[in-house]
């Protein structure tokens, strides 16, 4: 596999990871932005899927984010 398609696989995959936290914390995104520094509306767009190619910056913050803080079961 190609260096590029690995990067480009990696992204899909922690992307999906971010999309499954913030449906799964959908009450949350206010605080998620606060914390994670990154604009509510952006989330907003992320999880309703209304920008289809977010910057990759703004999704390593926030699977960090997710990573940091684990949801309570």
């Amino acid at each position: 596999m190609k260096a590029t398609k690995k990067i480009r696989a990696e992204f899909f995959d922690l992307h999906g990871y971010v999309l499954d936290q913030l449906e799964s914390r959908k009450g949350s995104w206010l605080e998620i932005s606060e914390r994670a520094d990154v604009p509510y509306f952006t989330i907003s767009k992320i999880a309703t899927r209304a920008t289809a190619d977010p910057r990759i910056s703004t999704i390593q913050k926030l699977a960090n984010y997710f990573t940091q803080n684990p949801k309570a079961a």
